[in-house]
């Protein structure tokens, strides 16, 4: 089944450690909000010493791949700026509906 991923760089991270495989994912919504060359390649660098740090010609090459067949969203670019709230530890769901866009309500 094909995986929703909500953190560019800890899913790729997941990816390059091979629980997740590049080939099962539909798609990563992002909280990043990078639009130019110049700005991808600020955050490659970043997550490159950081996050891929064990791999980094990979996990640029697995960003690449999913950039090129437009796997990536970043639904901050839009007018609501909205993110995943990621507070539960999840990076990955099965379905859009499981996406939790802001943090739940908590109960007595």
């Amino acid at each position: 089944m094909a995986k929703i991923g909500l953190s560019l760089s800890i899913c790729i991270k997941g990816i390059l450690k091979g629980e997740i495989q590049l080939e099962d994912v539909a798609k990563i919504v992002a909280g990043t909000k990078v639009q130019t060359d110049e700005q991808w390649q600020g955050l490659i660098e970043a997550y490159s010493e950081s996050y891929w740090k064990s791999n980094p010609s990979e996990a640029v090459a697995i960003l690449n791949r999913l950039r090129e067949e437009g796997k990536i969203e970043q639904p901050r670019l839009m007018d609501d700026g909205r993110m995943p709230w990621l507070g539960n530890y999840i990076y990955w769901v099965d379905s859009e509906e499981e996406i939790l866009w802001e943090q739940p309500e908590k109960t007595a």
